[in-house]
């Protein structure tokens, strides 16, 4: 697939910045072509607060990242020693929005509840809801 001239500088569908409102949080903006501008679309928010915020932050670029379509990710493998779970929460209404939970586990024990996502109805693709290892 050949690059478009413009490729490279248009705008990206998301985007994120830190929730000025709530700490260890971040916001997720999509980018809606009839205002030429970013609305909000969802929200992600650290539960374990331990976590160092450096690699809460790069878990959200690589979020994005999957947002836009993108799939070269940055390896985090390397800067923890948990593995990163999630599940998607069954929606019980087509109005819900879509509720990721996700969990790390270290090599012994149970998981933990490691931060939440929250996207507005078509962010993703609304017609599976599963449980999976990342």
């Amino acid at each position: 697939m050949a690059l478009e001239f413009n490729e490279e500088s248009e705008k990206p569908w998301f985007i994120y910045k830190r929730n000025p409102l709530v700490d260890h949080s971040f916001q997720i903006f999509g980018f809606i072509e009839e205002k030429q501008d970013y609305e909000p679309v969802g929200d992600y928010t650290l539960l374990d607060t331990s976590e160092d915020p450096d690699l809460t932050e790069k878990k959200m670029i690589n979020i994005i990242s999957l947002l836009n379509g993108k799939r070269d990710l940055m390896e985090l493998a390397n800067l923890t020693d948990k593995r990163l779970l999630y599940n998607i929460v069954p929606k019980t209404s087509d109005s819900d929005k879509t509720k990721i939970i996700f969990r790390t586990k270290d090599k012994e024990g149970v998981s933990i509840e490691n931060a939440v996502l929250i996207l507005e109805k078509g962010v993703l693709n609304d017609e599976t809801s599963s449980n999976a290892d990342s």
